[in-house]
């Protein structure tokens, strides 16, 4: 009976020496992290671990086949199964993405994998590779550009804020839980960290989304119908919410599904005139679309005037392409703008004069499209376009 027992042990042993350690065998299933060595690409680890590469990437939010050596992919080997809610899921994948780069190094002012990051750099990093179109801010203008919410979700951004004077000190990617992921607060690595430690428990707590609820993002394929059809949602109100001039549609178009204006800086200014709000609310659809300079139609690419141009005319307003500086020739200069006014900035990139124009919402925020992150919201308080404003320009004599 002992030798029967101790030979069943050895044989237990031997089994598990085997699928631990011979070459060839495959892992067995059971979630757990791979971190990246120079050799790897998504196909090998896929291919390690016995799931497709679409699982892989979409598990760890991965916006395309680039690894980088240190990263730490999550392997789950269960089926992946997206949320109806683009949102909702967008959410997750910016989460699951900003955790692949815990262990890397902290440099201040860097914002990539291979220089490092500082906490702005990593939330930069991620978010625009998760397409969520934004400027390159500091936590400060990450701050003022970000939707309140009292409702945090995985994805958004959580802010650490000094109790007595509300500076921001630093801010991370929320997991939910009260977990984030921050570049090296108190650390010299990415780390996922915790609101309650000591560290971060002194400080005021707030966070802010980019991946607001009810946005949908148009996929290669669907049709305002299918869109409809999708969320119980009749085609005239999206059509409505989002002043789309026809049934047409965009692949990349942000639209719009719920009442409330997913970004309600123009709701409680004064139009500047009749359809201001829906060349904003259309502008607002066009997020993310590519800059292409001298362009004019978001299926190419638009330089700044260039989306002026087409966001109008598409709404039926008659307005001459022209570019920021024709635009500024043109316009009276006022100092109290309205929503759907025109704003406008000199000496950008290597030009000089009058050639950056966006469409103010208020609140300090316009809409444009720069060469970095295409058509997207930003911020008058920014450092960048702080230095740069010109004025302001009256857009109802734009129009004849």
């Amino acid at each position: 009976m002992g030798m029967k027992k101790a030979g069943s042990i050895l044989l237990l042993l031997l089994v598990m020496f085997s699928f631990t350690f011979s070459p060839g065998v495959k892992v067995e299933a059971a979630d757990r992290v791979h971190t990246v060595s120079s050799q790897d690409t998504v196909e090998s680890i896929a291919k390690t671990y016995d799931i497709s590469t679409e699982q892989l990437m979409k598990t760890n939010g991965l916006p395309d086949d680039q690894l980088y050596m240190g990263q730490k992919l999550t392997i789950i080997q269960t089926a992946y199964t997206p949320s109806i809610y683009q949102w909702s899921e967008r959410g997750k994948q910016i989460a699951n993405y900003a955790k692949s780069f815990v262990g890397f190094k902290k440099t201040a002012g860097e914002e990539t994998p291979e220089k490092g990051f500082d906490s702005s750099g990593l939330i930069h990093w991620v978010l625009s590779r998760q397409s969520v179109p934004i400027d390159r801010l500091t936590v400060d203008g990450f701050y003022k550009q970000g939707m309140d919410t009292t409702t945090p979700k995985t994805g958004d951004i959580i802010f650490f804020l000094e109790k007595d004077s509300l500076k921001v000190v630093t801010a991370g990617i929320y997991l939910g839980g009260n977990q984030f992921v921050n570049s090296g607060y108190g650390a010299e690595t990415v780390q996922v960290r915790s609101s309650t430690e000591n560290y971060f428990a002194k400080y005021q707590v707030e966070y802010k989304t980019y991946t607001p609820k009810g946005e949908h993002i148009v996929r290669n394929g669907e049709t305002l119908k299918s869109i409809s059809e999708n969320y119980s949602i009749s085609m005239n109100t999206i059509k409505n919410r989002n002043a789309l001039p026809t049934d047409e549609l965009m692949q990349g178009q942000y639209l719009q599904l719920y009442s409330n204006p997913l970004y309600p800086f123009y709701v409680n200014q004064e139009a500047a005139y009749d359809k201001a709000y829906d060349v904003i609310k259309y502008g607002y659809t066009l997020r993310g679309f590519t800059f292409v300079f001298g362009e004019e139609d978001p299926m190419i690419g638009m330089d700044c005037s260039g989306f002026i141009y087409w966001v109008m005319k598409e709404q039926g307003l008659s307005v001459k392409r022209g570019s920021a500086a024709d635009y500024f020739s043109l316009l009276p200069k006022i100092e109290k703008p309205k929503a759907g006014d025109l704003v406008f900035f000199r000496d950008t990139g290597t030009r000089l004069g009058v050639t950056h124009v966006g469409i103010y919402l208020g609140d300090g925020r316009f809409l444009n499209t720069t060469e970095n992150a295409g058509v997207h919201i930003s911020n008058l308080s920014s450092a960048y376009f702080a230095e740069k404003f010109e004025s302001f320009g009256q857009v109802e004599s734009l129009m004849n």
